[in-house]
C-alpha cells in the first residue's frame, strides 16, 4: 500500500499533474479499468510521445501505476481507498467529468476497446468448441484436478452457479455439492455442449447466457460460485467479483481457481489471455473489495520437471465467502 507524503512539494506536484486536460482524461480512463499505451493512445487521439510523457507525470504525483505483462505495460489508478483526500479528489474529477467537450468521444473510444477485448475471447472460445477439454487437461492437469478442488465446498448447496462452465465438463463434479448446478457462459457453442453433458448425466441443471460483469440473476439468490480459470480473460476482474458477491446469498461461497502471475505471453497470442495471471495479493485485495472473507487458500505449481513450458504454472485456488454484513 502507498504511504501518501502531504508535504509542500508532494502537494505542488499532485496538482500539477492534475491542471493538465490530457491527464485528467487519462484519470478518466484509468477509473473505468486497466489498459496499456497504446489503448490509453487511441481513447484520447493523442500522440504516443506525449502520452508517455503524461503517464509518467501521473505517475511521479503516485495517482497511477505500472504492471508489466510480457511486452506489455499496462497502468492503472492506485488503489487510494483509505486516503479520504485522495478519493475526494478523484471522485470530483468523475463527478465532472461530462463537462469537458471531449468526454462522450473518449467514452466511446474506451467502450471500443472493451467490445474488442470481449469479442476476441468469444471468438476464441467459441472456436475452440469441444477441443476445450483437451485444452484444459494439457494446461493445468499436473497442476490440479477440479474433482479434488471442489471438495472444499464440503457441504451440500443449494444452487452452484460455475462462471465459464466452457463444455460443462465439471457440472458434474459441482452437481455431489449442490442440489442444482447452472452453468454460465459467453459462448452460445460451449453451453450447447454443456446442455449434452448435463443430460448425459441427468443433472439438475440450468443454463444461462451472458456476460459475467452483468450476471443475469437477481441479487442474493445464489449459494456457490466455482470460477476456474476466467478472470484472466475479463477486462475488469474486480468487477466481475463484485457482481459475483451481488448474486450470492450472505455467506455464501466463491471458489476460485487462478493463475498467480506469470510472463509466458505465447498465453496472450495462443489461448486469447488479456492478463498473464495476477499476484496473490491483487487476487486477496479484489476478494476482499468485493466483500468476501478468505476462508482459505492453496498454491499449487507442477511438482516435477516439465519440459512443455505450456504446464509450467503457478496456480491459486481461494474458497472466500460473503460478509453478511
Amino acid at each position: 500500500m502507498l504511504i501518501y507524503q502531504y508535504d509542500n512539494n508532494y502537494l505542488t506536484k499532485l496538482f500539477k499533474s492534475l491542471s493538465d486536460e490530457t491527464r485528467l482524461r487519462i484519470i478518466r480512463i484509468l477509473i473505468r479499468g486497466t489498459f496499456h499505451v497504446n489503448e490509453i493512445f487511441y481513447i484520447v487521439n493523442g500522440k504516443q510521445s506525449n502520452i508517455s510523457h503524461h503517464l509518467k507525470i501521473l505517475q511521479e504525483s503516485q495517482l497511477i501505476s505500472y504492471k508489466k505483462e510480457g511486452s506489455i505495460i499496462y497502468y492503472s489508478l492506485n488503489d487510494i481507498q483509505n486516503t479520504d483526500s485522495l478519493k475526494m479528489i478523484i471522485n470530483a474529477i468523475k463527478q465532472e467529468e461530462k463537462n469537458i467537450s471531449c468526454f462522450e468521444e473518449d467514452l466511446k473510444r474506451l467502450e471500443a476497446i472493451l467490445k474488442k477485448r470481449k469479442e476476441q475471447a468469444e471468438s476464441f472460445f467459441n472456436s475452440i468448441g469441444s477441443d476445450f477439454d483437451n485444452l484444459q487437461e494439457k494446461l493445468f492437469n499436473d497442476i490440479y484436478q477440479v474433482k479434488n478442488v471442489v471438495k472444499l465446498f464440503d457441504t451440500k448447496l443449494k444452487n452452484i452457479v460455475d462462471i465459464g462452465c466452457g463444455t460443462g465438463r465439471n457440472l458434474p463434479l459441482l452437481a455431489e455439492y449442490s442440489e442444482k448446478v447452472i452453468g454460465f457462459d459467453s459462448s452460445p457453442s460451449m453451453l450447447q455442449l454443456s446442455e449434452h453433458r448435463c443430460n448425459k448425466n441427468n443433472l439438475n441443471y440450468e443454463l444461462k447466457l451472458g456476460d459475467i460483469q452483468q450476471l443475469p440473476f437477481i441479487n442474493e439468490n445464489i449459494d456457490g460460485v466455482f470460477i476456474n480459470m476466467v478472470l484472466h480473460h475479463i477486462s475488469d476482474p474486480l468487477k466481475a467479483l463484485k457482481e459475483i458477491s451481488r448474486i450470492l446469498t450472505k455467506n455464501g461461497k466463491i471458489l476460485l481457481i487462478e493463475l498467480l502471475s506469470h510472463q509466458n505471453e505465447y498465453m496472450r497470442n495462443k489461448y486469447a489471455d488479456l492478463w498473464l495471471g495476477f499476484s496473490e495479493n491483487e487476487l486477496i485485495k479484489w476478494l476482499k473489495q468485493a466483500n468476501f472473507t478468505i476462508n482459505n487458500k492453496i498454491i499449487k505449481e507442477t511438482n516435477k520437471d516439465v519440459s512443455n513450458k505450456e504446464s509450467n504454472f503457478k496456480v491459486i485456488i481461494i474458497l472466500g465467502e460473503k460478509n453478511s454484513m
